[in-house]
């Protein structure tokens, strides 16, 4: 089993691509950190975790998280970012080794990938053989934000400045997959990546 991280900008598209992925390939194993975020959001024993490393607030009068303010808390404030990423992280790799490891014992599985956003900004290592990378100009993803999102400026460039700059990605990335055009144009080049992939 080949075992691969994607990681990107945000707003370049990297869900996107690993549904085609999974579209074209139906045994992938994937994990998604996105998706464990959100899980572990909506933990209340990492809620109160999160909370006592900040040491501020971050749940709503009704008990649930207050995701305005935690975004405005850690994009704004980098000593937050790090003490919430020091939470999470940790967490994310284990439950990805674990996938990993899942996905071994069944032989049917010839390809795993990991959508890991910050995979070069936290040395986010799995055991991966390969890191690919999808990506933008800038302002493509900014106003992909802007619609997506409704964003202001403001919050756009806060996060922008979380990440490394796009091009600096593609620059560590093994492959990139530009995603500045048509839907069809991604497609395409998925295909290519996993017919040479799956054929080498």
């Amino acid at each position: 089993m080949k075992v691969m991280a994607l990681s990107g900008g945000i707003a370049t598209g990297k869900s996107t691509l690993l549904a085609m992925m999974a579209e074209e390939l139906s045994d992938l194993g994937i994990y998604d950190c996105d998706e464990g975020v959100q899980r572990y959001l909506n933990d209340r024993d990492t809620l109160a975790e999160i909370e006592q490393i900040l040491e501020v607030s971050i749940l709503s009068k009704g008990g649930s998280l207050d995701r305005v303010k935690l975004r405005a808390l850690v994009f704004e404030n980098p000593d937050f970012r790090r003490k919430l990423e020091g939470v999470i992280h940790p967490k994310l790799r284990k439950e990805c080794l674990e996938k990993v490891a899942e996905c071994r014992k069944n032989q049917s599985t010839t390809l795993f990938v990991a959508d890991v956003p910050l995979l070069f900004e936290s040395g986010f290592d799995f055991g991966q053989k390969f890191n690919l990378v999808v990506a933008t100009s800038e302002v493509t993803q900014r106003a992909r934000l802007k619609v997506r999102s409704h964003f202001d400026d403001r919050m756009i460039s806060s996060i922008l400045s979380a990440q490394l700059p796009i091009m600096e990605k593609v620059a560590r990335a093994d492959v990139v997959f530009w995603n500045e055009g048509r839907r069809v144009a991604l497609q395409r080049q998925v295909c290519r990546f996993l017919d040479f992939t799956l054929n080498s």
